[in-house]
């Protein structure tokens, strides 16, 4: 059986900065130590379908998805991460990550505060243990 914990890592509206900061907190130092296993899991909002119809809206979900999917490889990339525990999901941001977070047995959400305060609207939220904004990166060192 895996002791390690899962941490779940949501990229809807990352930024370099807070990539960095999860890098530097996974440094080869801290890492060994902490038995954490990464996943990054990135939600495309769904359109109605009535909007696919339109052929200018279908260009733009394309160039949307394919946004999404480089934003997310390349984060990947950034913090060594495996295509296997990327996830690229459509639909709400608070359905989708907490209905991953429980499959994956997630122990800890890390994401920006405007994805925080989505998912703590959701009644889910309360069975996910740990949680924290990107920002406050020190609290994955208490782990």
């Amino acid at each position: 059986m895996d002791k390690r914990k899962q941490v779940l890592i949501v990229t809807n509206a990352i930024t370099e900065e807070e990539v960095l900061q999860i890098r530097k907190a996974f440094n080869a130092e801290y890492s060994p130590k902490m038995e954490i296993k990464l996943s990054l899991v990135h939600v495309i909002p769904r359109l109605p379908t009535c909007y696919f119809n339109i052929p200018s809206m279908g260009v733009l979900i394309e160039k949307y998805y394919d946004e999404a999917k480089q934003s997310l490889t390349q984060v990947g990339k950034h913090l060594g991460i495996s295509k296997k525990d990327q996830w690229l999901i459509s639909g709400k941001i608070r359905t989708e990550v907490l209905r991953l977070a429980n499959k994956i047995d997630s122990s800890f959400i890390l994401a920006s505060a405007e994805q925080i305060q989505e998912l703590q609207r959701s009644l889910f939220f309360k069975n996910i243990h740990q949680y924290a904004m990107i920002q406050n990166i020190n609290n994955l060192k208490q782990l």
